[in-house]
């Protein structure tokens, strides 16, 4: 079978080629590939930063977003039906057994760093004509939803930071009225959304143009737009007042401090950007310290998902797609055949304002698609 792969640790080796179909295991399906996204994690990849080939492999599957459909099953299988849609998790369990995060299922939240990621780290992922997994890491999609799969597996990373933050601010007898959003890429969009379903008053802030795509699709929820051009991060809190969650999805690490500084009392600072390290920055260290304290304010990050975050996407994309028709349809902004897959991975010019592309595989039966 067809399968894109690079060469963890060698920049912009990336090449389709044949790899052995997967050996099915006792309690496990196969699932067919439709379509994967493409994120900024798999472009760290390509450019030899980050990732790590499966032990006795000198190439590395990747793809971790992705939407396919079960199409065998192993010995002893349960808990799903041929013909399925399934979006898998990322992450699996280190093997040790004082882990009390993995050995609960909670595998996002692993305390020792020895895990393994699906297209990431020690594990192939999603961009190949077929994969094998076990059903507890397998989250249905209705066939309904299907078109917006693909958008599952980010959406679950922001469904657990929402529900992280929300969760922290159970401390106060109110709930958050104000939230700001850095950055409008897809996950930063898909912060939007959660929290505008929550009826929560949103502002998105990214430098693309107040009149483009992202901005459109920001407005179409309620949120406001922010080209931090004219209004830049520094004058959030000038601008709105009391700012009571900041969501940071640009993974520019200075944005941190600067957002620390416009968030409001009792505010909470949720990190989901991943930096580029070895980027010194001066600050007033005791300043920044003050400022936690005295405001009651908290920063913290987070990262993958859990199972229960998975579920709760579904139901989100239920509510998407019934409150605002098509509207992840055009989050979707690329469609790549397999066969022109490097168009995936190319960095586009910013007045495109790619928010998602998908490498399409099988794709969807015609009735769905």
């Amino acid at each position: 079978m067809k399968a894109i792969t690079v060469k963890p640790g060698i920049a912009d080796y990336l090449a389709l080629r044949e790899v052995p179909e997967p050996a099915v295991g006792p309690g496990e399906v196969v699932v067919r590939v439709a379509r994967v996204g493409v994120c900024g994690t798999d472009q760290e990849i390509i450019r030899g930063r980050y990732g790590t080939a499966p032990a006795g492999s000198d190439f590395l599957v990747i793809g971790h977003e992705g939407l396919g459909q079960v199409v065998d099953s192993g010995p002893a299988a349960t808990g799903l039906s041929l013909g399925d849609y399934v979006v898998a998790s990322v992450r699996r369990p280190c093997p040790h057994a004082h882990c009390r995060p993995c050995r609960s299922g909670q595998n996002d939240m692993c305390l020792t760093g020895d895990f393994t990621e699906r297209g990431i780290q020690g594990r192939h992922g999603f961009l190949s004509e077929y994969y094998a997994e076990h059903p507890r890491f397998l989250t249905p999609v209705p066939p309904a939803l299907a078109p917006a799969g693909a958008l599952l597996e980010p959406l679950a990373v922001v469904e657990k930071a929402l529900r992280q933050s929300l969760k922290i601010q159970e401390r106060l007898p109110w709930n958050l009225e104000r939230a700001v959003v850095l950055g409008a890429g897809a996950i930063g969009l898909l912060a939007a959304l959660l929290l505008r379903l929550r009826g929560i008053e949103t502002w998105v802030f990214d430098r693309s143009a107040p009149a483009g795509r992202k901005a459109r699709l920001a407005g179409q929820t309620g949120a406001h737009f922010a080209n931090t051009g004219e209004t830049p991060v520094s004058r959030i809190a000038a601008e709105l007042g009391q700012v009571d969650l900041i969501v940071e999805a640009t993974g520019y690490a200075p944005l941190v401090f600067d957002a620390c500084q416009q968030l409001g009392g009792n505010g909470v600072l949720c990190l989901l950007g991943v930096a580029d390290e070895g980027s010194p920055l001066t600050i007033d260290a005791g300043g920044f310290n003050n400022r936690l304290v005295l405001g009651n304010r908290l920063v913290f990050g987070s990262v993958n998902a859990n199972p229960a975050d998975f579920r709760a996407g579904v139901e989100s994309l239920a509510q998407i797609e019934q409150r605002w028709p098509g509207l992840t349809e055009s989050l979707q902004t690329r469609r790549v055949p397999l066969a022109e897959f490097q168009d995936a991975f190319a960095g586009q010019a910013e007045d495109i304002e790619d928010i998602k592309v998908t490498v399409e595989l099988a794709g969807l039966t015609p009735d769905e698609d």
